[in-house]
């Protein structure tokens, strides 16, 4: 059985990715993140990644119009990814250097960059929770 430490971004992510395109209504955007309690959503145009809704994103209107507002006008546009195969310590590194919560899990084709799911650092988390390494104090 692998051990935490050798263990790789696929084994713990979640799998899949919720997307939109750049002129969705930011209103869809933000009834799909309550209706499905995701985290983030993936803005792609015509095959490619273009950025990244985040709750926080989100946050940042409070007590403002969302009509008429498109999934473009509030996107993070540079995303953070890591491939499945990376280490999850070299994940959690990632997410520490850039202080962000999640990762995009990517995998290159012949098309560019495809998401295939996320990592967060709740997934992350539950991963240690059972890890004696973590807990160990001698």
């Amino acid at each position: 059985m692998t051990g935490t430490q050798d263990k790789q971004v696929k084994d713990i992510m979640h799998k899949g990715v919720i997307t939109c395109k750049d002129v969705t209504p930011l209103t869809e955007c933000v009834r799909v993140m309550a209706d499905t309690d995701v985290h983030a959503i993936i803005v792609m145009e015509g095959g490619k990644i273009d950025g990244i809704i985040s709750h926080m994103d989100v946050l940042r209107l409070y007590h403002q119009e969302l009509e008429g507002k498109t999934a473009e006008s509030i996107m993070t546009p540079s995303v953070v990814a890591v491939t499945p195969d990376t280490p999850v310590a070299d994940a959690v590194r990632v997410m520490l250097e850039h202080d962000i919560h999640r990762l995009l899990v990517v995998e290159e084709t012949l098309e560019g960059q495809q998401p295939v799911g996320v990592l967060s650092t709740t997934d992350v988390i539950r991963e240690m929770r059972g890890s004696k390494w973590v807990w160990y104090m001698g």
